[in-house]
Order: C-alpha cells, then sequence, then structure tokens
C-alpha cells in the first residue's frame, strides 16, 4: 500500500494571513478497480503532531475526488495511504477568498514492511 505526504508545511501569518486558509486534496483513480483512500491531516503544536483529519473512502474506478479541508495553523501535514500504485494525489493550498497559492509536492514514503 503506497503511503505518501506532504510533509510538515509552514504556514505561518504573512502581513495577517495565512498562504493557506484551506488545501484542495483532488485525488484521481486511474486503476481498473476500486482503490481505497485514507487521509490523516496533522497540525503541529509546539512539539506535537496532533491529528484532525481522519477519513476513509472508497473510489471507483477512472473517478476523480476534490475535498477541501480547513488549514488555520502555523504548520500542519497530510498523509495518504492509498490501495494501489495507479492513484495520484494533488495538493494546493487556497488563500481566504479561494485563490490558489501554492503547490504542495506530495512525496513517496518508504515503509519498511517486516
Amino acid at each position: 500500500m503506497p503511503y505518501l505526504t506532504t510533509g510538515l508545511l509552514d504556514n505561518r501569518m504573512v502581513a495577517g494571513d495565512r498562504p493557506s486558509s484551506t488545501l484542495l486534496v483532488e485525488i484521481s483513480n486511474e486503476d481498473i478497480s476500486t482503490v481505497a483512500i485514507q487521509i490523516e491531516g496533522f497540525l503541529q503544536n509546539g512539539t506535537m503532531k496532533v491529528k484532525y483529519i481522519d477519513e476513509f473512502f472508497t473510489l471507483t474506478a477512472g473517478t476523480v475526488s476534490r475535498k477541501n479541508y480547513y488549514t488555520p495553523f502555523d504548520a500542519f501535514e497530510y498523509q495518504f495511504f492509498i490501495s494501489s500504485q495507479a492513484v495520484n494525489v494533488l495538493v494546493w493550498g487556497k488563500d481566504q477568498t479561494g485563490k490558489c497559492t501554492s503547490v504542495y509536492q506530495v512525496k513517496t514514503v518508504e515503509v519498511n514492511q517486516a
């Protein structure tokens, strides 16, 4: 199962506004079958990561899902667990007006399987 992450993203206020007030996540299933997806969102609170999003759903073959998440934090991270290599995940930050402010890279994390 692929494990993807945005890594910890800096979202501190600049001139009174956060670079990203919401996060748009677009997931496309290019597989020939339905896939399982779990999304976890974490905020950074001091030295601790605190989970504030935990969502599980399935996505049928050839479809796209778009989800918006509120990100009023100085730092946050999103992790994606998907059941197929044929799933693409794109992540954008949007400001208060809904304008795209950042395109965030989603990286594959190597997980040692015992």
